[in-house]
């Protein structure tokens, strides 16, 4: 019997220490961000990213479908978030409410800004991961065409069709993000938000917005 750091006995084969959740999910990206530091998105594996991650592979199906959504649910989870400030704000047509959800975009961008560009490449390969980034970006353009026909009825944002507008701004915005905070050099992220603060508000014709809201905490 081996002997652990604190003298106790450690049987042969005894279970390794459980991983939190959020810890297992946070290697499991990160370890797919560095493997693709070096490979092409096609030629990465559950494996190798788990042995990457220093964790059982079978751990990875506990949180990931497939490893396109290891960065898509990403992609979902800003989203969902999204959705729920807009459920949650208590005037929806503040422009800091559109505000604050341009940065979260930024910020995952920055973070993230490679994974999402690998996954980009891929989809230009792979049906099946093509197909999940269009179903990603499809959501992001219903929720966007809510907001802005919420808008347009009480008068904040001029009349347009939203279905088309959101469609218009929610891919700008793919782009944009990812050639900015996807390839090297990568951009300011504050500058990368103002641009798109002033595309947003200018296109939508955002009324009362003067001067932009003070930056980010």
């Amino acid at each position: 019997m081996s002997q652990s750091a604190g003298g106790s006995a450690e049987r042969p084969g005894a279970r390794a220490p459980r991983v939190p959740r959020a810890e297992a999910r946070r290697r499991i990206v990160e370890a797919t961000a560095r493997l693709l530091a070096t490979r092409r998105f096609r030629d990465l594996t559950v494996d190798a990213v788990m042995a990457e991650a220093g964790l059982a592979r079978t751990l990875f199906y506990r949180h990931f479908d497939d490893l396109p959504h290891v960065v898509l649910d990403l992609l979902e989870e800003l989203i969902d978030q999204t959705a729920r400030d807009a459920e949650t704000a208590p005037d929806l047509n503040d422009p800091a409410i559109l505000r604050g959800m341009l940065a979260r975009a930024v910020d995952l961008y920055a973070e993230h800004g490679p994974l999402f560009l690998a996954v980009e490449e891929a989809a230009r390969h792979d049906g099946q991961v093509e197909r999940a980034l269009l179903a990603t970006v499809e959501r992001a353009i219903e929720l966007t065409a809510q907001l802005i026909e919420d808008a347009i009825a009480v008068g904040r944002v001029r009349p347009v069709s939203p279905p088309d507008m959101a469609r218009a701004l929610t891919l700008l915005n793919g782009s944009y993000l990812l050639d900015t905070l996807g390839r090297e050099p990568r951009a300011d992220p504050a500058v990368v938000l103002e641009t798109l603060w002033t595309v947003w508000t200018g296109a939508l014709q955002f009324r009362g917005v003067v001067t932009p809201p003070p930056d980010r905490p």
